[in-house]
């Protein structure tokens, strides 16, 4: 009698240290864990309530039992990532049974499972296998295993099965925890990947987050977006969140900076609650200025290339009169004697017609859109063509014109019409800056030199005038595609940035000089 009385002592304080290991476990197992931290949780107390030489929990993925931590670690067999067929597979009979299997003596069980030559290898006889259930649905197993057998028995189920219901709730846990952990830092990193400013603000205009692309205070401070987003200039009325908070709807405006020129599009998007209750809004800040000054210059382009298109039409009517006034001025020359008083007035008449159809050529040649190969080419060939072009609009303002062309210098590949697109861009904005002063010259030279920069000889075309000079403090702008400071319908402030194209395009460069009140000079240098 004595003895079944400690019996059930002993057992009822067994039954209550294993409660409270099960309650400690509880305790000391977080979302925050991962899978080997919590077996290592699990893994001491236990040794003390149940005897074990192999430890481990799969779960369910995709079909797949996959065991995730085990004890050892070290192990290979039966290790984590091991997955467990599920024909004919021990911890997938507590699977799909949803309560515990016990084997006694698995070496010499009649009822063969897949696993068992591993286990042999690594000596487990007797095992027992819980699942881990979450509101009655199966997660994965909790799987135990001696090197003895008959270790476990029948009351070891209803403290197995505990054990295993309190682990899958901690598992399943930290399995979603993980998971929105995952989304969550997808959602920040996709956030933060948006190219220009993205950011949420409240009714007030505070900024509630943002995806930090350039430096700002700290957000809860109070600072307000206008305040610190340089689109709008610091002026909140200026924003589309102002029309967006107005309407609900969402909102979207381009805005101009006037000290930077830089130009914003700027997007509203109102956020509403569960409750359909307008609460913030995401607005995006995109820097567009790239992008709408290339539309211009492909705007730009498209009407130069119309442009050429009729000049080159109209050069081929004028072609026709133009034979006419020669071939007949020819035929008149020749039965006039020396001394008739209409000579020179023939002459006058056939040169100029020869000079005009010299000019319509160059402008037929230089308005040609499908000739960009490069060939050998005269860099004095290529003045003079740009000469005949515009030598008139430039002496018609009463400006010199003075050509130093070194005979010496010689051919090399490259595209005549685009050189002599970067001639006459040198020459016009020459002209344009001798506008109004007297005495205005301009130089235009060519020569060969041997250039430290290029690493071997180059071929140099200079064109220097007498002007007003560029600022010191924008000469370093000057090639920036739409920067000018003529007026609104002198120019684009295209004609550099597409002359350094040009100049890059034949592996060269341009170089510029000048002094406020005393001239500017550009150099076209190509290496030969």
């Amino acid at each position: 009698m004595v003895s079944a009385c400690e019996d059930i002592i002993e057992e009822l304080t067994r039954q209550n240290t294993r409660m409270a290991i099960i309650q400690q476990i509880a305790k000391r197992i977080n979302v925050e864990m991962s899978y080997d931290d919590i077996i290592d949780e699990v893994a001491a107390p236990l040794r003390s309530v149940l005897p074990y030489d192999l430890l481990s929990f799969c779960l369910l993925e995709k079909d797949q039992l996959i065991i995730k931590s085990g004890v050892p670690k070290e192990n290979k067999i039966l290790g984590v990532g091991w997955i467990l067929d599920s024909h004919k597979s021990a911890p997938w009979k507590a699977v799909l049974d949803k309560r515990c299997f016990l084997r006694q003596d698995i070496w010499n069980d009649a009822d063969k499972y897949q696993e068992d030559d591993n286990l042999r290898e690594i000596g487990i006889k007797s095992a027992i296998m819980a699942p881990l259930l979450v509101n009655n649905e199966v997660i994965g197993a909790l799987n135990f295993g001696s090197k003895m057998t008959y270790v476990y028995s029948e009351n070891d189920f209803i403290f197995v099965q505990q054990l295993a219901d309190q682990l899958a709730v901690c598992i399943n846990n930290t399995r979603l925890f993980a998971e929105v952990t995952k989304s969550k830092r997808e959602w920040e990193e996709t956030f933060k990947a948006v190219p220009g400013r993205l950011f949420l603000i409240d009714l007030s205009y505070n900024v509630l987050r943002s995806n930090n692309q350039e430096p700002v205070k700290k957000i809860g401070e109070g600072f307000k977006c206008y305040e610190t987003i340089a689109c709008c200039e610091g002026q909140r009325q200026l924003c589309p969140a102002v029309e967006a908070f107005q309407t609900g709807s969402a909102c979207v405006e381009e805005f101009t900076q006037t000290s930077t020129k830089n130009i914003y599009n700027i997007s509203a998007y109102p956020l509403y609650n569960e409750k359909n209750e307008l609460y913030g809004m995401a607005v995006y800040v995109n820097d567009v200025t790239s992008k709408r000054r290339m539309e211009s210059q492909l705007f730009q382009s498209a009407k130069l290339a119309a442009i050429g298109e009729m000049a080159a039409g109209v050069a081929h009517e004028l072609n026709s009169p133009l034979t006419a006034i020669i071939g007949n001025s020819s035929l008149i020359l020749r039965s006039r004697s020396p001394d008739d008083k209409y000579l020179k007035l023939l002459q006058d008449i056939k040169s100029c017609g020869q000079r005009s159809k010299r000019i319509i050529q160059n402008l037929l040649t230089f308005s040609r859109q499908d000739s960009y190969a490069f060939a050998q080419v005269s860099i004095n060939d290529v003045v003079e063509s740009s000469l005949y072009l515009v030598s008139y609009q430039i002496e018609k303002n009463k400006i010199t014109i003075n050509k130093n062309l070194n005979p010496r210098v010689p051919l090399f590949m490259g595209n005549k019409q685009q050189l002599e697109q970067v001639i006459i861009n040198f020459l016009l904005n020459a002209r344009d800056a001798l506008e109004g002063l007297a005495d205005g010259g301009i130089e235009i030279s060519t020569d060969m030199r041997e250039d430290e920069e290029a690493g071997c000889a180059v071929v140099e075309v200079k064109v220097a005038d007498n002007g007003r000079g560029i600022p010191e403090s924008i000469i370093d702008q000057v090639f920036n595609p739409f920067f000018t400071n003529k007026e609104k319908t002198r120019g684009t402030g295209l004609g550099l940035s597409v002359s350094l194209g040009i100049a890059q395009t034949h592996g060269g460069r341009i170089e510029v000089s000048s002094e406020v009140g005393r001239g500017s000079s550009f150099s076209l240098i190509i290496p030969l």
